[in-house]
């Protein structure tokens, strides 16, 4: 869900080419929800193998990564680990708005209402703990770094990002501004709209704000701990409340968890556990995984495959020739 803040904070159109050579970090629920929903059939339906089984997130991951590459972007996923206790609620919300989409998505089959069954159909979006294992081994497989939160995801990027260890968060959501991250690119794993950057400085400066009124403002909104925010309370009313010095009180009055979704932003559980080294591609693993097990087409696969290894290859030789002549 996120917090909803998009519409009141400055942010710039760029292009993939503004991106070449860096390293970014990629939300990798956020991509794969992204991927669930927008990678299906006329009909609105998910791509399925044989057995049944989704593998709509799997083509994402595979194709996208690949592009990134062939812009000279470098694509490091990041997954969650164990969320907050807080977010349960959030969580729940998400799985009452899924069971009524699923509801109305029958109810416009029975009506063979097929354009109105595929709306719903795109918001019927399950992710289960096998597709997302699923993700990782095809990105180890792939030879793409990947790292596993300890907790949120978007903790984790931002936290990356902020060392310098890449140049920004990759995610539809906001929520990487919160935690910090001193860039936010959207759009970079979607086809159909040019990619948006939004900086964390740039944000603060034109509202005339710190980071932690930052954060008392999407607290007011509603987040993933708190979800609908304060009743009544939207962006401009509590802006004008942070500006004014009362934010605080207010939201230590209204708000029953407000210190702890506080300190889950400033002080997220993150890990410097991870690598950012590309391998070279198990081509084999690669072609067994998405044509034997999962029914891609096999001639598509192969091209791509091949086009991985030489995007991996020359950039591992590029890196030892800077390596040999610093």
């Amino acid at each position: 869900m996120g917090v909803q803040f998009g519409d009141f904070i400055p942010k710039n159109i760029i292009s993939f080419e503004d991106l070449k050579g860096k390293k970014v970090a990629i939300d990798g629920m956020n991509a794969l929800y992204q991927f669930l929903t927008s990678i299906r059939l006329r009909d609105g339906s998910p791509l399925r193998n044989r057995k049944g089984e989704i593998t709509s997130a799997y083509n994402g991951v595979f194709y996208k990564t690949i592009h990134l590459l062939e812009n000279d972007i470098t694509p490091i996923w990041v997954f969650d680990g164990e969320p907050p206790k807080l977010k349960e609620k959030t969580r729940k919300v998400r799985r009452e708005m899924k069971e009524k989409a699923e509801l109305k998505m029958k109810e416009a089959i029975k009506k063979e209402d097929f354009e109105e069954a595929a709306k719903y159909a795109k918001r019927v979006s399950y992710l289960t703990p096998k597709m997302v294992e699923n993700c990782k081994y095809l990105l180890s497989l792939m030879g793409i770094p990947y790292v596993e939160a300890p907790s949120e995801g978007e903790a984790q990027a931002s936290y990356m990002a902020k060392k310098g260890d890449v140049w920004a968060v990759v995610s539809q959501d906001y929520d990487a501004l919160l935690y910090g991250a001193p860039r936010v690119v959207r759009n970079l794993t979607t086809t159909k709209e040019m990619p948006e950057l939004i900086e964390l400085n740039e944000v603060l400066e034109d509202l005339r704000i710190s980071l932690d009124d930052l954060i008392d403002i999407a607290i007011f909104m509603g987040t993933d701990y708190n979800p609908g925010g304060v009743k009544g309370i939207g962006f401009k009313r509590a802006y004008e409340l942070v500006r004014s010095g009362v934010a605080k009180d207010v939201l230590k009055k209204e708000v029953e968890y407000y210190d702890e979704i506080k300190r889950i932003f400033k002080e997220p559980k993150v890990t410097d556990n991870y690598s950012l080294s590309l391998k070279l591609p198990d081509k084999e693993g690669i072609i067994k995984f998405l044509v034997d097990e999962n029914d891609f087409n096999y001639d598509r696969v192969k091209k791509h495959v091949d086009k991985l290894y030489n995007l991996i290859a020359n950039k591992t030789k590029q890196k030892t020739l800077d390596a040999w002549f610093k």
